[in-house]
């Protein structure tokens, strides 16, 4: 597992290193980066490219013809891409697969070395479909480097510090009905007895079915399969189409109450906030992060039209932890893409909750989760305006009292 920027290949620090030019102390993640840097130098770059046997070299093959639906058009993020081993596979039989864009994340430079030498740059542009590479841990990626198509953890994902981080990580950069891989090609055994002769480098376990299972259960991914044969281990996880959330519709009502005001004066994004305590049954099917589907706001006929009709909107559920407070307390709040009249505290709101966007994480500031609430709020935007959802705002319409 290692990476470098490439788009003109140019290379820039990897966090452990940044951190130590900044004399700061390395976090536990750059710490294992570190060492993983360290490993997989030149010598076990050229040990491991030797050891793809052709029976290795099957599975490989194996792994790629797994992710359904590649095409010459696609994206996948090739996470521990390691010297390339799995990357013909991807890019063979341009009739049927041929993907031909490509980013290598790893974290040790030689391996990257190895990677760029057998798979050039198509050009200096940098924008060009072709095997680009990135030089550091996937969940310091930069979000402009997506969205991708698959996300593959190929003989890596054991290496991981925080496999729940990294799978956080990938969702942020995949497009909805994409898809997750993890593999490894010579099995769960062999995972453990290299794991057991060095815990540090390996310090988690290919997760079987039930683990991972649990390991996803805040994100927006379903398990799809997990192949777990004595020399070969492969599972199969998807961002569901259109963000679709498994409990959808789910029905959320009550009337708006005040909120903390930082929707609003803090970051210019007003929310109503329902009241979470009445509202714990249907809570408990929706872990914490943002969502999105339609709101309805029942008021009477002195209200302007526009007010009483159903409009989008993008929600949260959390307790805010980018703002640090000291006993956070859960909140609803949704954000309403409608510019409404005047002020509705107290007025009954229902909300048709359908898709799960993200789950909700601590960002490094105010202006960073700014960004990231814009995104949602555009992503939300476009969801509700296809085919899959728009349906629902007929729905949530013929149950306002009094239909």
């Amino acid at each position: 597992m290692s990476g470098s920027s490439r788009g003109g290949r140019g290379r820039g620090l990897s966090p452990a290193a940044a951190a130590a030019e900044g004399q700061q102390q390395p976090t536990p993640q750059q710490q294992q980066a570190a060492q993983q840097a360290e490993y997989f130098d030149e010598k076990e770059a050229q040990v491991l490219q030797a050891s793809i046997t052709p029976e290795v070299d099957a599975k490989l093959a194996r792994v790629a013809a797994g992710i359904p639906g590649l095409s010459a058009a696609s994206r996948v993020l090739d996470v521990g891409a390691g010297t390339g081993a799995l990357i013909p596979h991807l890019q063979a039989s341009p009739g049927a697969r041929g993907v031909q864009d490509i980013l290598a994340v790893d974290v040790a430079p030689a391996m990257l070395a190895q990677l760029e030498r057998r798979f050039p740059a198509p050009s200096t542009l940098g924008n060009e479909p072709g095997v680009r590479t990135w030089l550091g841990d996937i969940v310091d990626l930069p979000g402009y480097q997506g969205p991708f198509d698959a996300a593959v953890f190929n003989a890596v994902f054991g290496n991981l510090r925080d496999q729940h981080l990294a799978l956080t990580k990938a969702c942020f950069l995949l497009r909805p009905g994409s898809y997750v891989m993890i593999s490894h090609p010579l099995g769960r055994p062999w995972h453990e007895s290299f794991r057991a002769k060095n815990p540090r480098l390996v310090p988690n376990q290919l997760p079987q079915r039930e683990a991972l299972e649990a390991l996803v259960r805040d994100l927006p991914l379903r398990v799809l399969s997990v192949t777990d044969e004595p020399e070969f281990f492969m599972a199969l996880l998807q961002v569901p189409e259109g963000y679709a959330h498994p409990a959808a519709p789910i029905r959320l009502a009550g009337s708006v109450t005040h909120g903390y005001g930082r929707g609003s004066k803090r970051l210019g994004v007003p929310t109503a906030n329902l009241p979470p305590a009445p509202l714990r049954e249907q809570l408990e099917a929706l872990p914490d992060g943002v969502y999105f589907g339609w709101a309805q706001l029942d008021v009477d006929s002195s209200w302007p039209e526009a007010d009483r009709q159903v409009q989008k909107m993008v929600m949260n559920i959390g307790r805010r932890p980018t703002f640090g407070d000291e006993e956070p307390e859960l909140s609803v709040e949704a954000h309403i893409m409608h510019r409404y009249s005047q002020d509705f505290y107290g007025q009954p709101l229902r909300l048709l909750v359908l898709g799960f966007i993200r789950p909700e994480v601590k960002f490094g500031g105010l202006q960073e989760l700014l960004a990231r609430i814009n995104t949602d709020i555009g992503i939300a935007r476009s969801q509700l305006d296809t085919q899959q959802w728009a349906g629902y705002k007929e729905q949530l319409a013929a149950e306002a009292p009094g239909q």
